[in-house]
């Protein structure tokens, strides 16, 4: 029996996880035609059906299935290989993908690019931003290497390393009740306030309403697609938010109509740090990156633990 090709195995995983022939030959830049041969092939040579086809798309069959979990093993273990020749013993070289949550990427992402640079000077960065849920799929996928999110991650696939506390402060608009007081505020204050969220799929939205919780506050239906438009919603009087210290310069600076205070007593906050999968074979090098990076006066100027 003639084996599988590593390509036949990636072109099935880009299948099944796009659920569609077309979409997945858009992301894996080959015409449908040649994508379908490929998997033609495959199931030739495996000598079992292995999507079932539907108007809607495709579906694993019960064979595919168990051949998806196995191919994603094989995969993993190539990348695997691929990802050994990417140092020279403490520093990395070629390419290097790093995803980046939507809610840190504007703030902090070029202190981090600056002291990957500055470690690593053989390494070229390629930057993706993610929504959390989407970049442990590119990870679990092997199309990057490194994901920069808030912690903590439930999840036996990965392993993380924390960089910074980012700390929350209220935002409010510049004519609220509660701007006119430099003093720090009680989480309490929020009872009775309408607390702006993001939507759906961001991590600082699910963060926030934790918080709320505590505060026995309940969280405005009102949502936001980005930092930046929750940020214009806080000044255009709509409520208030809790904005995350390393965005307030760049959301809540000068003339942006917006004021921000310090919560009393141990402050509410998340955890900034780098996940990568537990296969990468040298775990230090992304583990003494983050210490260095949480260290850094650069760093510290931006996120204050």
């Amino acid at each position: 029996m003639s084996l599988p090709t590593l390509q036949q195995l990636r072109y099935f995983a880009a299948i099944a996880d796009a659920g569609a022939f077309g979409i997945a030959a858009d992301n894996e830049f080959v015409s449908q035609p040649a994508l379908s041969a490929q998997i033609k092939e495959l199931e030739r040579r495996l000598g079992v059906t292995l999507f079932e086809r539907t108007n809607r798309g495709v579906l694993l069959t019960t064979y595919g299935a168990e051949v998806l979990k196995r191919a994603r093993v094989v995969l993993q273990e190539v990348d695997g290989l691929v990802e050994a020749t990417k140092h020279d013993g403490k520093r990395l070289r070629g390419e290097i993908g790093l995803g980046v949550i939507p809610t840190l990427a504007p703030y902090i992402l070029p202190d981090i690019v600056r002291a990957f640079k500055t470690a690593h000077p053989e390494a070229e960065l390629r930057i993706f931003e993610f929504k959390t849920n989407d970049m442990f799929d590119s990870l679990r996928r092997g199309e990057i290497d490194l994901g920069l999110l808030a912690l903590p991650v439930f999840s036996d696939e990965f392993l993380a390393a924390p960089i910074a506390e980012d700390k929350f402060l209220l935002a409010m608009p510049s004519n609220h009740e509660l701007a006119r007081t430099k003093s720090p505020i009680k989480l309490e204050k929020l009872r009775g306030e309408r607390v702006i969220l993001l939507e759906e799929g961001h991590c600082l939205r699910d963060q926030v309403a934790q918080v709320c919780q505590l505060a026995f506050s309940e969280p405005s239906e009102i949502q936001a697609t980005s930092m930046a438009t929750l940020a214009q919603m806080v000044a255009a009087g709509m409520g208030v938010t809790l904005l995350p210290e390393c965005a307030e310069k760049v959301e809540a600076g000068a003339g942006r109509g917006i004021v921000t205070r310090r919560f009393a007593g141990i402050s509410p906050s998340r955890t900034i740090g780098l996940i990568w999968r537990k296969s990468w074979p040298f775990a230090e090098i992304f583990t003494e990156f983050a210490g260095q990076v949480g260290k850094s006066k650069r760093f510290a100027k931006t996120v204050r633990g």
